[in-house]
């Protein structure tokens, strides 16, 4: 009787902190990362990541005049079995007297692309707009339902 007690008093004390999750994620707006989350702020913390660029203590973003690629990463969450999900990203880069370029890719988890900075020099700006999907498709970001991100956010850097 008294370990049938224990079994139950043990068994109700890890359904309970097996219902209680730790609290979600997040991770705000910056100059190089976009908050994906779904719904409410934390929920599903997808997201998408500018790398290569260095942040100034002005919030914004340089790179030097020897780097001729940055790349853009979408990410779906680190929960587990949502890091399984389909994502898939589409990225713009562009620049006066530059030609637009677009460059898109899919795959589960997570997507890395390169983004040429072509003409790169001193003193030019680049624009990289994006566009990811998340869970199989069925979150878009930018989209009502991302509130941190419902309309685009692109990033934007300088060469110094």
């Amino acid at each position: 009787m008294r370990r049938s007690r224990s079994l139950l008093v043990l068994g109700a004390a890890i359904v309970a902190t097996s219902t209680v999750g730790a609290p979600a994620a997040n991770a705000d707006n910056g100059p190089a990362f976009r908050d994906c989350s779904a719904f409410v702020t934390g929920f599903d913390p997808d997201f998408v990541q500018l790398l290569g660029a260095t942040v100034t203590p002005q919030g914004t973003l340089t790179v030097p005049p020897s780097r001729n690629q940055v790349q853009v990463e979408a990410s779906e969450s680190s929960d587990p079995g949502d890091n399984l999900g389909g994502v898939t990203l589409k990225v713009t880069v562009s620049s006066p007297h530059v030609r637009s370029l677009t460059r898109s890719g899919a795959d589960v988890g997570k997507v890395v692309l390169t983004v040429p900075l072509a003409g790169s020099g001193t003193g030019k700006t680049y624009t990289i707009d994006w566009a990811a999907t998340f869970d199989n498709g069925n979150h878009a970001c930018p989209s009502p339902t991302t509130p941190d991100n419902t309309s685009p956010s692109p990033f934007v850097i300088k060469v110094q």
